[in-house]
């Protein structure tokens, strides 16, 4: 009788524990991306969300309006299973605060789902197309 009700507590642990680590896994849109090909007039060449929240969007030096300009540092949070509300500032005394919403496109290949390419939104409009970095 003590066996079993030690087999059934395992058993239920075990289906939690997993349970619980497929809640954890990373948001498709955290990770490295860069400009694609076909937007170099983009304003942004890349952008860097990591999984702790926190990230860079990085200006096109090539675009006449962003010479000279800084990063911007950035917060995110899972807006959706595929996208991203993004907020980015860069420090200064005004508070820049720019808000985006970066939603990732999915893609089939043998199978399984790919998540390789990323538009950036602002006021919904695409302002850049990211490809993952690798």
């Amino acid at each position: 009788m003590k066996n079993t009700y030690v087999s059934k507590l395992s058993t239920t642990a075990i289906l939690l524990s997993v349970s619980l680590l497929q809640a954890c896994s990373g948001h498709p849109g955290a990770g490295h991306w860069e400009s694609s090909l076909e937007a170099s007039s983009s304003p942004y060449s890349a952008l860097e969300t990591e999984f702790d929240g926190k990230g860079t969007l990085h200006p096109n030096q090539l675009v006449p309006s962003q010479e000279g300009k800084e990063d911007l540092w950035c917060l995110w949070q899972a807006k959706s299973a595929t996208a991203l509300d993004v907020q980015c500032g860069d420090g200064s005394e005004e508070k820049t605060n720019i808000k985006f919403e970066l939603v990732v496109t999915e893609s089939q290949d043998a199978g399984s789902k790919l998540y390789s390419q990323a538009n950036l939104l602002q006021d919904g409009k695409v302002v850049a197309t990211f490809n993952r970095k690798r």
